[in-house]
């Protein structure tokens, strides 16, 4: 009797020490399924990114004016006011015959890196032909007779410069360094007087639109300029909203989009400047947090950490 009152007793220990297991063993594939369900919480992240989103697409409609440029500027306050050109015949006739020279230079630099391959002879007889019928046109043209008279002698030094390199099997690199250093003052006279023009054109577009504001309201407006990367350093449209305004720098009022060239795509991300700004002063009292990673801070100290900054690591 004793005998089986123990063996029912034992049995019972293991039924409940077998449930025990099978109810870990059910909890550890939950937290297990918790910790590697990245999608847990896909509702709860959409409806705080819809809601981000919705703040976003109505940033520009309170009452920050905003000017545009790329080839052209226009003005947007709420809705488009208004669009100017400001790229004038002699700016791009310049710009135009200072490309020569470069592509020369460009030639030359793809025959150097990349011997045995003949393409550089056929890039220099294309610019050869093309400046022969440039300089055929120069009685065409807005230059004055200085700005003409130069242009002539940029074309003839180039041509000189193709004969010889044509005659050769290879490009010489001093004689290369040589041409270009013989035009380098043509190329900044073309660029001082193209940056002469464009300023003047750039200056009167943006007051023709500007009568449209208030003084408050030109006091606080923005501007977009769209371009690519290699022309953020220095660039022209930006430097004269800066002296305009009285800014520093870029990044306040003045907004340089790096590798944007359609309006409504630099307005978008005007916008998220803008959005992210208010977020940064709300939660941060810094507007320009939200512009740097949010994991940046974290990371750098953890990163200190992990690479022996802060003494030695510890796993």
């Amino acid at each position: 009797m004793i005998i089986q009152q123990r063996a029912r007793l034992s049995k019972a220990k293991r039924m409940l020490l077998a449930m025990t297991c099978l109810a870990v063993l059910s909890l550890t594939a939950q937290a297990s399924a918790f910790q590697g369900d990245k999608d847990l919480f896909a509702d709860l992240n959409m409806a705080g990114r819809t809601a981000y989103a919705q703040a976003r697409s109505k940033a520009l409609d309170g009452d920050v004016p905003v000017f545009v440029v790329s080839d052209k500027v226009t003005l947007i306050k709420g809705k488009q006011l208004g669009s100017r050109s400001y790229t004038p015949a002699l700016y791009d006739q310049l710009k135009s015959l200072s490309h020569l020279p470069l592509g020369i230079a460009s030639a030359g630099i793809f025959a150097m890196e990349m011997p045995g391959d003949p393409a550089w002879r056929a890039m220099l007889e294309d610019l050869s032909s093309k400046a022969n019928a440039a300089q055929s046109r120069l009685n065409l043209t807005a230059f004055n007779p200085t700005q003409k008279e130069r242009q002539m002698e940029l074309i003839e030094r180039s041509l000189a410069y193709i004969n010889r390199a044509l005659a050769k099997p290879t490009i010489d690199p001093q004689e290369l360094r040589a041409y270009s250093n013989s035009v380098a003052p043509l190329l900044l006279s073309n660029a001082t007087e193209a940056a002469q023009v464009q300023i003047q054109a750039l200056d009167q577009a943006v007051n023709d639109l500007a009568k449209q504001l208030t003084p408050d309201e030109w006091a606080r407006a923005a501007a977009i300029i769209t371009g690519p990367k290699t022309a953020r350093e220095g660039n022209l449209q930006a430097q004269y909203f800066l002296f305009a305004w009285n800014e520093k720098a870029t990044g306040q009022r003045v907004h340089y989009m790096e590798n944007v060239f359609a309006d409504d795509q630099a307005l978008g991300v005007f916008q998220t400047v803008l959005n992210d700004r208010k977020i940064g002063t709300l939660f941060f009292n810094e507007p320009s947090r939200m512009e740097r990673d949010l994991l940046g801070d974290a990371a750098t100290v953890e990163l200190m950490r992990r690479f022996g900054r802060l003494g030695p690591f510890q796993p």
